[in-house]
């Protein structure tokens, strides 16, 4: 007969799996939702199939500060709740809050 796994190194074998498991499943389920789904979409910059967006999910306006690919210019742009498409990713590296409108 083979040997015996004594109980705690049966748990913690049990925890590092769960643990893996759940990181997996955290990774696997950032993506963009429909625009105008608040409840769904990403918070924040984030791009899609070569489209810079933003996702506010607050419900005021707000400024972001949206960085320009191949330049030291910033554009500011205000935007209210959901989804605000950027443009092409070509064009831009980043956005983020600075303030309220």
């Amino acid at each position: 007969m083979g040997k015996k796994v004594s109980s705690p190194l049966r748990i913690a074998a049990a925890v590092v799996s769960a643990v893996a498991l759940a990181g997996t499943a955290l990774t696997s389920t950032a993506q963009a939702a429909p625009a105008g789904d608040v409840s769904a979409m990403a918070c924040g910059y984030y791009e899609a199939g070569g489209t810079a967006y933003y996702g506010h999910c607050g419900t005021n306006r707000i400024i972001i500060e949206i960085d320009l690919d191949w330049t030291t210019t910033e554009r500011y742009q205000c935007v209210g709740p959901g989804e605000t498409n950027l443009g092409s990713t070509d064009d831009i590296d980043f956005a983020h809050y600075v303030g309220d409108c």
